[in-house]
């Protein structure tokens, strides 16, 4: 496939880029970040109004028809400014599995995602097991009741609704299960990163509808495949930053009478930065770019072990060439490793991807 960027993808690009230069500064992010919902509603309805919620659904819901180049993109502006705000939560994972599912009502739920009316969330991980996506216990019985325990389940303060993973019978599905739905108790707590999460448990808990009971592992594993180029746009997006402030700053600081910038030891740390990005930055090129399934899909678990290794090198390199300023909370730098990081192990570790790139 010959990646080029379409008319309405730079233009994309250049619409979030805008955004986060003008109105998404350090401080604009730690003020949504320390809100009581850990993002900006004002922020979550420009979204909605210049159509980025829109981007990966079909344009009879009012979406733009894209696909996960076009939310690499996004991602990608994204990660330059750690937006805080839930997309990946609704729009990726939520809304993912409920457009590729034969939701007879699936329409009016995504037409709400796309508005910005509704939150989402979805929950498949559980506690203590692991990151197999099959390696689950909930179950919704006989009687249609859910039971079990969810973990890591993104923006589960501020969801409506929960798309939640569970078995039934031999096989697995997905029910809609309302935030105020009787049996559901929910544990919430902030990442260190600034992001929202949450536990759940569900004693006999009646979902409001059946979304998938066909396919429904598969479904999963599509949707984790996008969740997962879309976070690694994300952090190509942040190490960029990352060694662009980096620069900036041994520009600025002197030390016996010099920049920081002329020590060569310095410098090439610094180019191991860039290096590391680039390297990166053409590993999630390739993967957009790759059309056979098998291939690509191969090539996305060997994208999460290269992005686990060298966010968590660049972030931690950024901090240590920022000295003392890099890890206090006033300065940008340090959250920006701490984004890394948690990039680096959500939906599985360096490890874990390797292994099934290998098995792949």
């Amino acid at each position: 496939m010959n990646l080029n960027f379409s008319d309405e993808q730079n233009l994309l690009r250049d619409s979030v880029s805008r955004f986060c230069t003008s109105d998404y500064d350090f401080e604009t992010r730690m003020k949504s970040v320390n809100s009581d919902s850990g993002f900006s509603k004002e922020h979550w309805k420009l979204f909605a109004d210049l159509g980025w919620l829109a981007v990966p659904f079909d344009e009879e819901l009012g979406g733009l028809g894209g696909d996960v180049l076009d939310l690499s993109i996004l991602f990608e502006e994204f990660g330059k400014s750690i937006v805080v705000e839930p997309y990946l939560a609704n729009v990726v994972l939520a809304g993912g599995v409920l457009k590729r599912s034969g939701f007879d009502k699936k329409d009016e739920y995504l037409s709400s995602i796309v508005s910005g009316e509704k939150q989402f969330s979805l929950a498949n991980y559980e506690p203590e097991k692991g990151y197999n996506l099959e390696n689950i216990e909930t179950v919704l019985d006989d009687k249609g009741l859910l039971n079990g325990s969810k973990s890591t389940v993104l923006n589960a303060p501020n969801a409506d609704y929960f798309i939640v993973f569970s078995k039934k019978g031999a096989d697995f599905c997905f029910s809609l299960v309302s935030k105020d739905a009787a049996g559901l108790n929910l544990k919430s707590y902030k990442t260190y990163d600034g992001f929202v999460s949450g536990e759940l448990t569900f004693e006999n808990c009646k979902p409001e509808a059946i979304i998938q009971e066909k396919d429904a592992l598969n479904n999963l594993e599509e949707v984790m495949k996008d969740a997962i180029v879309c976070i690694s746009a994300e952090a190509v997006g942040a190490m960029e930053k990352c060694y662009r402030l980096t620069i900036e700053y041994t520009q600025q600081r002197e030390q016996f009478g010099s920049p920081l910038s002329k020590f060569q030891a310095l410098q090439h740390r610094m180019v191991d930065m860039f290096m590391e990005t680039e390297y990166t930055k053409s590993f999630l090129l390739k993967v957009l770019a790759t059309e056979d399934k098998d291939e690509k899909t191969k090539l996305i678990y060997g994208l999460k072990n290269q992005i686990s290794k060298s966010g968590k090198l660049v972030g931690e390199e950024a901090v240590q060439l920022h000295g003392g300023m890099g890890v206090t909370e006033e300065m940008s730098i340090g959250h920006y490793l701490k984004r890394l990081m948690v990039i680096a192990n959500i939906f599985g570790s360096a490890d874990f991807y390797l292994q099934k790139y290998i098995n792949s």
